[in-house]
């Protein structure tokens, strides 16, 4: 007993040395990214500034989309570590990589009940060093959380199965209660589609009972009710109507953003998404479904193993089909069940080291594996050829080289039955791309700083300039208002620069040169010139643009007109 105590110590330890290698590598240098981390951010520094911890906006537009949760955790994030005023999107994006260690931590321990220690553990390792999981871990907003209060549930739920008691009740009915205040009804939506399936499946929701214990709901309803009435009241109702109506709504009967996608989209990205355990998915899901059809599984209705696979197809498959059928679709919508594919993975990998079999899956999810490895890397060296610096792209070839190598090693050791070898591999491969693309190759793409370097350009060229005097009706980014303050003006409008304020420009766009034209000729009615920064190159890569920005302003002449024209 104290052998076994002492090992899940050690795998507790070993799991947060590898989510922190996962999550930290340029968790400071990476740039704010657009779209929806920026808006978090954002929203969260002009609660921190304004001391509103009701009302969400971004700018002087209510942010009427999701609760209040994660704004609160950034706002103290921000009152810790940012002081006077500065910004650090480190700190802010600490939630997340505190949600991801609990997403860790959490499938671990759902994982000893459920299918044991060793599998648990190759289970959290393989979740850990995801795509998907590692980018979000990375920046500040509500995907990160959202997944450590589903795991727990899906943990606690899957105990409970297992012979679990009070204080799996108790961690089921307060995450789901955080999943509210993170993402709404989300968490409500997985927990009834799943425990609806099992009832289908089983006729039989007895071990459930437990979830029955008023002191638990009762914590529950306190969590969200309080702030829930007080936004309703705030808002006159406002908030609901934007956010379950227009938000989630606009979700489920269209495709909101350009996000829109057909059925069998997920399906497909999920070799992405769970990369490099995807090199696993097809005999996890095998092992799953033979689990639960086998002749020993019907006389073994008492199998920890059974129970836990039945419980993980019931959390898995109707809510993969709801975010299949939904017009819009991010990446992102399927990181709640990841958790339970890759506890059936670690069973997998557990068994085929025992037992072998699985042939046949192996050999196709290893061709599927290592084409998609081919356009992770083949994506990741593009952008770095087309953006990077050249004199660097050498060590960015030399991090794709050494994880190419691993993840072909991943693929011929699952072929010929060596799973630990094959386990260790795509680990690996693993850390080295995810380091060196958020630790060294993404951090150094100057490209995609373009709203940091505009903050820095403002700063040489107008000092004195508030953002409330600063203009960009080319690029909108939520970036821009991020660096330089929440007073820019990002909206189409008629540009007037009479009253000492500025203008920010892409020289890229045919409008500008008229633009230009008729602000020099309203500064000559003041006896004043155009004066032009120095060109700052950059990339919108939310919406595929390259950019020429120049900051213009007017000021004396000085013998002729100081332009800059592109």
């Amino acid at each position: 007993m104290v052998g076994h105590l002492n090992k899940r110590r050690w795998h507790v330890v070993m799991l947060m040395l590898l989510t922190f290698a996962m999550i930290l590598p340029g968790l400071a240098s990476l740039p704010v990214i657009d779209r929806d981390e920026a808006r978090y951010a954002q929203a969260s520094v002009q609660m921190a500034e304004s001391g509103d911890l009701l009302n969400i906006r971004f700018q002087d537009d209510a942010r009427n989309k999701k609760p209040a949760g994660v704004y609160w955790a950034q706002t103290a994030m921000i009152k810790v570590f940012a002081r006077d005023g500065e910004r650090r999107i480190w700190a802010q994006r600490l939630p997340s990589v505190l949600g991801a260690l609990i997403s860790i931590l959490a499938l671990y321990w759902g994982g000893l009940r459920m299918v044991g220690r060793k599998a648990a553990l190759i289970a959290a390792a393989l979740f850990a060093t995801s795509l998907i999981f590692v980018f979000e871990g990375h920046i500040a907003k509500t995907d990160a959380l959202l997944c450590a209060a589903t795991t727990v549930i899906f943990a606690g739920l899957g105990r409970l199965r297992n012979g679990g008691g009070g204080r799996e009740v108790w961690a089921v009915w307060v995450a789901l209660g955080l999943s509210i205040m993170i993402k709404g009804p989300i968490g409500l939506l997985l927990v009834g589609l799943s425990l609806g399936t099992l009832w289908a499946w089983e006729r039989n929701l007895k071990w459930a009972r437990p979830l029955l214990n008023w002191k638990a709901i009762l914590v529950f309803i306190l969590i969200w009710l309080p702030w829930a009435i007080t936004i309703f009241i705030a808002t006159d109702g406002a908030f609901f109507v934007e956010s379950l109506g227009n938000d989630l709504g606009g979700k489920i009967v269209s495709g909101q953003e350009n996000h829109g996608a057909p059925p069998g989209a997920h399906s497909l990205a999920i070799w992405v998404t769970l990369w490099p355990a995807s090199l696993f998915l097809l005999p996890g899901l095998v092992y799953a479904i033979k689990s639960v059809r086998s002749s020993s599984a019907k006389a073994q209705t008492n199998s920890a193993v059974v129970r836990a696979m039945r419980f993980g197809l019931a959390w898995v498959i109707p809510f993969w089909i709801v975010i299949e059928l939904m017009p819009t679709k991010l990446p992102h919508y399927g990181l709640p069940v990841f958790p339970a594919l890759c506890l059936m993975m670690g069973a997998a990998i557990l068994t085929m080291k025992q037992i072998g079999g699985f042939g046949i899956s192996r050999v196709i999810n290893g061709l599927i594996f290592l084409i998609f490895t081919t356009i992770i890397i083949g994506g990741l060296l593009y952008t770095q050829s087309l953006y990077g610096e050249m004199e660097t792209m050498w060590i960015s070839y030399a991090i794709c080289a050494v994880a190419s190598l691993a993840a072909i090693v991943a693929t011929f050791s699952l072929w010929a039955g060596k799973v630990t070898l094959s386990t260790g591999a795509a680990l690996i491969a693993s850390l080295v791309i995810m380091g060196g693309s958020y630790g060294y190759i993404l951090p150094q793409i100057e490209a995609f700083k373009t709203s940091e370097r505009m903050g820095a350009a403002l700063d040489s060229f107008a000092p004195e300039i508030d953002s409330s005097d600063i203009h960009s009706p080319h690029f909108k980014e939520p970036s821009l208002v991020y660096h330089l303050g929440m007073g820019i003006n990002v909206k189409d409008h008629d540009v007037d620069l009479s009253n000492g304020s500025l203008v920010i420009l892409n020289t890229r766009r045919k409008e500008t040169e008229a633009i230009t034209a008729a602000l020099e000729t309203s500064a000559k009615t003041r006896g004043l010139c155009l004066a032009a920064s120095d060109i700052t190159k950059g990339f919108n890569y939310s919406k595929g643009n390259p950019l020429n920005l120049v900051i213009l302003r007017e000021a004396p002449c000085l013998g002729q007109t100081v332009t800059e024209q592109p």
